[in-house]
């Protein structure tokens, strides 16, 4: 694959990704007969969507100038997005003082999927430059 549609590939892998897997959380939630109105889970998407593709872009951008930088440009995105959860999400997630399994895989799931491409992408940029 020619290295100029990683971005593309990226992009559409990315919200492709993410919307099918925040369609199969909710349908599963709500099977389950959990509530959702209280579990920020667009918020959440959302979020882990734009900093996946923050992070991305960074990589990407400084590929060439800073190659031996890229890993700790990976690093850095996942603190900022563990830093952004504490901020917006987690005071909603523990307003009753206790966070539960179900409010933390509403974070975890697209969290693990944004860091699981972004590491791929990651490889295969290094692999390829």
């Amino acid at each position: 694959m020619k290295f100029r549609y990683y971005p593309a590939l990226f992009v559409s892998s990315l919200l492709l990704g993410l919307v099918v897997l925040f369609f199969a959380q909710i349908w599963l939630l709500e099977n389950k007969g959990h509530q959702l109105s209280g579990l920020q889970i667009v918020k959440s998407y959302v979020l882990n969507g734009i900093m996946a593709l923050i992070v991305f872009f960074a990589i990407y951008i400084f590929r060439n100038k800073h190659r031996d930088l890229l890993g700790f440009f990976f690093l850095g995105g996942s603190l900022i997005k563990f830093t952004l959860f504490f901020i917006f999400l987690y005071p909603g997630f523990n307003h009753d003082g206790n966070m539960e399994r179900l409010e933390f895989l509403v974070f975890f799931v697209p969290y693990g999927f944004a860091s699981v491409l972004e590491t791929f992408f990651l490889v295969k940029l290094l692999n390829t430059v």
